[in-house]
């Protein structure tokens, strides 16, 4: 399976977290290795001397005075130089062992107005913000996972109507979720990491009882299920109505 509703989440939520720490839109996340492991992400992008200065300002604000002072003194120092500060996937001829390793941040000339320390001091605390999102990324990647495959009782309903017999179950499949649809994407992101929700595809399949056959099927897309929710909240009329019109037509075949 391509994951490709799974990565289209962890990559909004990575980019969601980066603009809620303070991050301008130039930066935002990409995969490591989007198959073998969604949940890694790495930032992306550059920034100038202004932008480094009010991104410094802004994370500062939690720090004590001191380490602030010293953090934004250096980052002011860059005000009206060249200074682009890069972040990017490091190059490696393998996939690293750990998180932190993947990404590169990259201060070039960086001698020409800071000290070593300085800038080592500077370049680690903009680290420290990018690894603990992406962290806090890698382990939300398992709660949505989880939340898109059928769960340990996937049965979701029995209903019989005389011969017939309509079963509702988690089903593993790809969800069409529209990564472009940013307010889709982040209504789905809420409800699964704030809610509890589900957002497995369901699989509807007709029976026949006195023939022991099974008659139709098919699969309820992008719906959520919230924890406690009655079948008439996330079943789709339109798939049951279908299911049903081709079980009868077998039958009258």
């Amino acid at each position: 399976m391509r994951n490709d509703t799974l990565n289209a989440l962890i990559l909004r939520h990575g980019d969601r977290m980066l603009q809620d720490a303070g991050w301008p839109p130039c930066v935002d996340m990409m995969p490591v290795a989007p198959e073998q492991m969604p949940g890694w992400l790495v930032a992306c992008g550059s920034l100038d001397a202004a932008q480094i200065l009010a991104l410094v300002t802004h994370l500062c604000q939690p720090l004590t005075y001191g380490r602030a002072a010293l953090l934004t003194a250096s980052a002011r120092r860059l005000t009206g130089t060249p200074a682009r500060l890069y972040l990017y996937s490091a190059k490696r001829d393998t996939h690293p062992e750990r998180l932190a390793d993947a990404m590169t941040i990259h201060l070039p000339f960086a001698q020409e107005w800071l000290t070593a320390a300085e800038c080592d001091d500077l370049l680690a605390f903009l680290r420290g913000s990018i690894d603990a999102i992406c962290n806090i990324v890698r382990e939300d990647a398992r709660r949505l996972a989880a939340a898109l495959k059928p769960s340990a009782t996937p049965r979701l309903m029995d209903r019989r109507f005389g011969d017939w017999r309509i079963l509702a179950d988690e089903y593993d499949h790809e969800n069409w979720l529209d990564e472009d649809d940013a307010e889709q994407v982040d209504a789905v992101l809420d409800a699964v990491l704030v809610r509890g929700a589900q957002f497995c595809p369901v699989l509807l399949t007709v029976v026949n009882e006195r023939e022991e056959d099974i008659k139709a099927a098919g699969v309820i897309t992008d719906v959520l299920r919230f924890p406690g929710d009655p079948a008439r909240r996330w079943l789709d009329r339109r798939v049951l109505r279908e299911v049903m019109s081709e079980a009868r037509a077998m039958l009258a075949q």
